[in-house]
């Protein structure tokens, strides 16, 4: 069996999370979502859904026969083992009923979820977490869009909304504002695993940043152990290591036997100890008394 897309589980948890409406302006709202981009033409004579989830028709058709609209559904099986169910309305009175369904206010506190979830159900997508955040829903026509846009606004949820070949989409990408969304549509445990990526994610990006930092800085060390120990050899290659003072040689054996160690591990084994900053001066006063032989040997 063919497994569920991420999109098709959240559609799966708000459809089974939903409770039947019972009253009259929640089932046109629900209605008015899940047909909303029915779009009435001139050779308009029926209308025809085919939903992702096969179960909403099942719902959808008992509420519409509430509102004692007629529909039918067309159940088929395809070789991938995938059913896929089409609904038709095909009575003029019917029709008409849908489209003044269309034309549904909020009447209580719960119209709005009621809309969401069958626009969900319908047009509805919200990509993979683990790949990106985006809900969107996808719309024939343009007005209907914008007219979504400005609803969604009014409800707290900031949408955006482009074009895409000749279909309209309402969308965001913002994680809060789709987890917010998903919440309200009953869709928690959908919700819960967006939430959850971020977590992942957002750790994820403190280690990566922790260990660039960590590798930057061991990068850092060697190149500078490095140049102090090339400082130390020059200065014996020139005959010049003999005139140091005692405490500098002290300073210029200890790391060439301790090249692996830090600055702060050889201050701590210095007889006696020292601080790192002075341990790190007089490192580089013999880098600068190489560089000085370097220059009077040019």
């Amino acid at each position: 069996m063919t497994e569920l897309s991420f999109s098709k589980q959240a559609k799966l948890e708000a459809l089974e999370n939903l409770k039947y409406p019972k009253d009259n302006c929640c089932k046109h709202n629900f209605i008015k979502g899940f047909f909303y981009d029915i779009i009435k033409s001139d050779d308009f004579t029926d209308i025809k859904i085919q939903p992702d989830i096969v179960k909403s028709t099942k719902l959808v058709k008992k509420i519409l026969s509430d509102m004692d609209i007629d529909s039918y559904v067309v159940t088929k099986e395809k070789v991938t083992s995938k059913q896929v169910a089409t609904m038709y309305i095909t009575e003029d009175e019917s029709i008409e009923k849908i489209e003044q369904i269309n034309k549904s206010k909020f009447i209580c506190d719960k119209c709005m979820m009621y809309f969401a979830t069958g626009l969900f159900i319908k047009n509805g997508f919200v990509s993979d977490p683990n790949k990106e955040y985006q809900l969107e829903f996808v719309l024939s026509d343009e007005n209907k869009a914008a007219k979504l846009l400005a609803l969604f606004y009014r409800q707290g949820f900031i949408f955006k909304i482009t074009q895409r070949r000749k279909d309209f989409v309402v969308y965001t990408r913002n994680s809060e504002v789709i987890e917010d969304f998903l919440a309200t549509i009953g869709a928690q445990t959908t919700c819960l695993e967006i939430m959850s990526c971020k977590v992942v994610k957002d750790i994820r990006n403190k280690v990566n940043r922790i260990t660039n930092c960590e590798t930057a800085n061991i990068a850092k060390s060697i190149k500078a152990s490095k140049d102090h120990i090339d400082a130390i050899n020059s200065l014996i290659d020139t005959g010049k290591f003999e005139l140091l003072s005692e405490d500098l040689k002290y300073i210029a054996n200890l790391k060439l036997e301790n090249p692996e160690l830090s600055l702060s591990e050889l201050a701590e084994i210095t007889q006696p100890p020292i601080t790192k900053s002075s341990l790190n001066r007089r490192l580089k006063k013999l880098m600068d008394m190489a560089k000085t032989e370097e220059k009077n040997g040019q």
